[in-house]
């Protein structure tokens, strides 16, 4: 940007906020233009104007050679002085804000994911169920869900190690995100079990994405430091009911998969 440029552009900014008032009325003065133009760039502007303004009065010849003028000349140096240490404050301050801004963003995130597998956690789980409830309490619809748990898991640990043990939960949760659709949601339920959430499908269409995701999981040992685990999964799957709540409907697919648990594993079941 050119000085002239600048120039204009200070004084464009000077006009706006000379005639921009709350009450429709003109309010003069360096307070209100300074309020208007908060930050490190208004501070900029200002200490432009000011280098301008210096420059202007020192060709002219009446006013470079006003006796007052070195002393004018010491109070703009002492300004300009004081203008940018404010400038170092205000991007010390921009800089802290952001910071803080993403600082929060990190927390958030991490308060709703797990950091082991990187998959939404329970309370992000919770958060998207509360939010389908309001969906299809305006526009109709329903979802299902499906509780999952890896069979023997304990057994697992004690035999290759809780490394080995963390490596098929990581392999588990990345299997079940590649296979699902995008706008469904799987989340680490705790330990070994894991919580399929499927917006806008019924019980037969969950049952199909059940036998799917138990299908994949069987056919595919996960490779541990050469060591190939075989996993299976047992699966409970339950729809919706008008009326119903969240809760109700996460106990309805925990109490099938106890019930796919107890008729042998490796399989699902759907809730009554």
């Amino acid at each position: 940007m050119t000085d002239q440029t600048q120039t204009d552009q200070t004084r464009t900014d000077e006009n706006r906020a000379e005639e921009a008032t709350t009450d429709g009325t003109k309010t003069a003065g360096l307070n209100r233009r300074w309020a208007l133009r908060r930050g490190t760039v208004g501070m900029m502007l200002q200490e432009q104007k000011l280098k301008d303004w210096i420059a202007r009065l020192s060709e002219n010849g009446e006013y470079a050679s006003h006796p007052l003028m070195e002393e004018f000349r010491a109070l703009a140096a002492d300004h300009l002085k004081l203008m940018r240490q404010l400038t170092k404050i205000a991007k010390i301050s921009d800089r802290i804000q952001t910071d803080t801004r993403q600082m929060t963003h990190a927390l958030h995130a991490a308060s709703q994911t797990d950091p082991l597998t990187e998959l939404p956690n329970r309370r992000h789980m919770i958060e998207r169920l509360d939010a389908e409830l309001c969906r299809i309490g305006r526009s109709g619809g329903g979802f299902a869900l499906i509780m999952l748990d890896i069979d023997h898991f304990k057994q697992v640990n004690d035999a290759f190690g809780h490394i080995a043990g963390d490596h098929v939960l990581v392999e588990i949760a990345g299997l079940l995100r590649r296979n699902l659709r995008g706008h469904d949601l799987c989340a680490r339920w705790g330990g070994e079990e894991f919580l399929v959430l499927l917006p806008d499908a019924d019980r037969t269409q969950a049952e199909t994405v059940a036998e799917k995701l138990r299908g994949i999981v069987a056919r595919q040992p996960i490779v541990h430091r050469g060591h190939g685990i075989a996993i299976t999964l047992s699966l409970g799957v339950a729809a919706h009911r008008p009326g119903g709540t969240t809760d109700a409907c996460i106990q309805a697919a925990d109490d099938a998969l106890y019930v796919a648990k107890r008729a042998g594993r490796n399989r699902w079941a759907t809730a009554a």
